[in-house]
């Protein structure tokens, strides 16, 4: 079962992609996307709900569908089903918009290309999560570098190719970092006596954990770590987020903004759990702590006084995923099956956020706060979207990031990192409180119903999606179900 599970998953967007890049009809590529992404859902969900074997590699010990990668299966599946709806009118309006242009730049967007990019993004993710390989891994992590730079610059305007080139440097340079941290990792394993095929196997170093030489593992999770925390958005490689948001396509930078960081932090747990076996567990705590104070402390700071609201919710996820980084560095199973739920349901919420704002700059054609008024009133759907993302993101409840923010800070005393809590909730009632002064400026009022008369159609649909799964997780999930919980004690590997 593991291994066709496994299989699947990884081939599915492969053969989606291909289908996507060789028919010249939107509506085959659309459709293969969209349902190789429910494909992926579904796998997660048999997953977790089957007699598979978490701890079972398969294929050579290359990839396992441990309660880690199922949950980020989920993460993956879900969002991107809601990127992939959301894409279809997003293409037609860029499309129609191009036709309409007084000076167009280049040729008209390319669909294929569009689908095929799509597909091969999740492709690498679900190849990242899945992989029981640091070196698989680093190439998954790479690969989504390189799908996603054409994605960011996919409109072709002078902004978008600067801000795809800044990505593609900022994101290389980490991942550089972190292939020196693979490479090392991979000679404390061969200098202990593992074979060169099982040397990166992660299973392997967790179970022989006590042949691994101190130092070089220092150094290996160290520079894994930033490497790795680049791609997370985590200071001090955090400044490709707002400019890669603000000029992607809103489906892409609801896929990066709400899976693509999540994917490059399981990672980071990954090489956390084998730090805490060789290292102790202080080491890495104390490096995710400060990255993810210093991330939480620069993203609430910029969200002040922040204009453009899509840089605001990219400066809203490096506020997050710097959340997430603290919560890692409790290392408590408490605080990891929270920092999971808060991944999924952050995923979900931001995503809906990127959609909407989607709507908003095609409808306005400005990303400026200022400019935008009165969704509730002359956009309805827009505007409801908006601000069920708005009380998702900030963890009003019945939302899951209240139960998980809660259960994070909770366990904080019993970690005893009181001061490193205290200030992660200074930083979490500022970013609250500036993205809802943004928001609700957007939301309420009259407005101009001539510039927003046409972001409604199609898109109810998407928000009552989005909306509906996020109050079922808010009700159903808690930092405490059983899957989550298993998922903690797997990474924690406290010695």
């Amino acid at each position: 079962m593991n291994q066709l599970l496994v299989s699947t998953a990884l081939l599915l967007p492969i053969v989606a992609g291909l289908i996507s890049f060789t028919f010249k009809k939107a509506k085959v590529s659309e459709a293969v996307s969209i349902a190789t992404s429910l494909v992926l859902l579904a796998i997660s969900i048999v997953a977790m709900t089957s007699v598979v074997d978490p701890s079972r590699v398969v294929i050579d010990g290359l990839f396992r569908l441990d309660r880690l990668a199922q949950i980020m299966l989920l993460v993956i599946g879900s969002v991107s089903t809601l990127a992939g709806w959301a894409s279809i009118s997003f293409l037609d309006s860029l499309i129609l918009n191009h036709e309409f242009s007084r000076n167009p730049q280049g040729p008209p967007p390319n669909r294929r290309n569009y689908w095929a990019l799509f597909n091969i993004f999740s492709f690498a993710m679900v190849l990242a999560v899945l992989s029981n390989n640091l070196g698989i891994t680093w190439v998954a992590i790479e690969t989504t570098t390189i799908a996603t730079t054409f994605l960011v610059g996919f409109k072709r305007t002078p902004l978008s190719l600067e801000a795809a080139w800044k990505y593609a440097m900022i994101c290389s340079f980490g991942i550089a970092i972190a292939l020196l941290g693979v490479s090392i990792v991979y000679f404390a394993a061969v200098h202990g006596g593992l074979s060169g095929s099982q040397a990166l196997q992660i299973n392997v170093l967790t179970t022989h954990f006590r042949l691994l030489d101190h130092s070089a593992m220092r150094l290996g999770v160290g520079l894994m770590i930033l490497g790795f925390g680049a791609k997370a958005g985590l200071v001090p490689f955090h400044s490709w987020l707002p400019d890669a948001h603000s000029q992607a396509p809103a489906p892409i930078s609801a896929l990066m903004s709400g899976v693509l960081i999540s994917v490059a932090f399981s990672v980071i747990l990954r090489v956390v759990s084998i730090s805490n076996l060789v290292l102790g567990s202080s080491y890495a705590h104390t490096y995710l702590a400060v990255m993810g104070l210093a991330s939480m402390a620069v993203a609430s700071l910029l969200l002040v006084n922040q204009k453009d609201y899509k840089r605001m919710l990219a400066q809203s996820s490096i506020e997050q995923i710097g959340f997430v980084a603290v919560a890692a560095s409790f290392g408590t199973e408490l605080a990891i099956a929270a920092l999971l739920l808060h991944v999924i349901v952050h995923g979900l919420g931001k995503s809906l956020a990127f959609i909407s704002v989607g709507r908003v700059e095609s409808g306005f054609h400005s990303t400026e706060i200022s400019k935008v008024k009165g969704l509730l009133k002359n956009s309805p759907s827009v505007g409801f979207g908006l601000i069920v993302a708005l009380c998702i993101l900030i963890g009003l409840p019945p939302f899951g990031l209240f139960w998980s923010e809660t259960a994070i800070i909770t366990s904080a005393s019993g970690a005893h990192f009181v001061l490193v809590s205290a200030g992660a909730i200074a930083f979490i009632l500022i970013s609250s409180i500036a993205l809802a002064r943004s928001v609700l400026k957007m939301t309420l009022g009259l407005g101009d119903s001539n510039s927003s008369i046409a972001l409604n159609r199609g898109f109810l649909p998407i928000a009552g999606t989005a909306f509906l799964a996020s109050i079922l997780l808010g009700i159903l999930a808690s930092p405490t179900n059983g899957l989550l919980v298993r998922a903690a004690h797997s990474i924690v590997g406290i010695r």
